[in-house]
């Protein structure tokens, strides 16, 4: 494709496209709880807008979010062309953490939320214990505390009278943060200076992010903000006794031998006894 020919644009033009760009105050949070997390924050008497099992509140007390990005990890090719230096992409960097602002409420619901998921993370099970110097722990498997937190851009028209004639079919963006949980609450400063309103940091950890642009309206996600607090899929008891045999099986069927001969002075029949070497060996030690 060749270079464009500058145009002469009207006034019209310029205002119907650049007149309607995305704003950064429109967004929603959905932080569904583990099963294992919400149990315990029942136990501790966690209130939220009147109820132990509503979070609509906490969602809406997010006050700063930031939409995640991502990075390449390249490598640098000097040799294929003469003076030319190239840059490969090998491998996807995700963000290492988000970060999310909330407002502390008057009952304190923000605090005592994540206090609590992050003492379900730490084996912490009883506060009072804590209070023992010589107090030990055990921390939890992370299946058991991680979690898929959304967070939906739009924009203010999503609900305009246009859109709604138009079949209520506005484009959002979806960011699904898979395996997400708290991994630190930054310290709030507390002061007799002028009086603000107090803000409480948290800091997300997640393995990787997935974006989808969607057509149609919040309908939706508005409506799972119900009185019904929202839970990821209950953690299946994992089971370490499977046969790994079969899946080596299964890739030996798929990719054959890959392994050359004679690579770091093993020997073709060496490698062909791997499976048993790692059956008799091996596999008794962890199922």
């Amino acid at each position: 494709m060749a270079a464009q020919v500058p145009q002469n644009l009207t006034a019209d033009f310029i205002k119907s496209n650049l007149l309607t760009l995305a704003q950064t105050s429109f967004y929603g949070l959905t932080l569904p709880l583990p099963s294992a997390v919400r149990d315990r924050a029942i136990r501790n008497a966690l209130t939220v807008n009147g109820s132990t099992s509503d979070l609509h509140m906490v969602e809406l007390l997010c006050t700063d979010a930031a939409l995640p990005g991502s990075s390449l990890a390249v490598h640098d090719v000097t040799e294929d062309y003469h003076g030319v230096s190239e840059k490969m992409a090998f491998r996807r960097i995700y963000d290492q953490s988000m970060n999310l602002t909330f407002y502390v409420d008057r009952n304190y619901d923000v605090i005592e939320l994540f206090e609590t998921w992050i003492d379900y993370i730490s084996g912490n099970d009883d506060r009072g214990m804590s209070k023992n110097r010589h107090r030990n722990f055990r921390m939890r498997y992370p299946d058991s505390y991680r979690s898929e937190i959304y967070l939906t851009k739009f924009e203010k028209d999503q609900h305009s009278f246009e859109s709604q004639a138009n079949g209520n079919r506005r484009e959002l963006l979806n960011y699904s943060f898979i395996g997400a949980f708290p991994q630190s609450i930054t310290s709030m400063p507390v002061s007799y200076n002028t009086p603000d309103i107090l803000k409480c940091n948290v800091s997300f950890s997640f393995i990787r992010y997935v974006v989808e642009r969607a057509m149609g309206s919040l309908q939706g996600a508005t409506a799972a903000k119900s009185s019904t607090m929202r839970t990821s899929p209950p953690v299946t008891e994992l089971n370490l006794s499977r046969d790994v045999t079969d899946q080596i099986a299964k890739d030996n069927a798929q990719y054959g031998n890959t392994f050359p001969a004679g690579s770091f002075g093993i020997s073709p029949t060496q490698n062909k006894k791997a499976n048993k070497v790692l059956r008799d060996d091996f596999l008794p030690y962890i199922k």
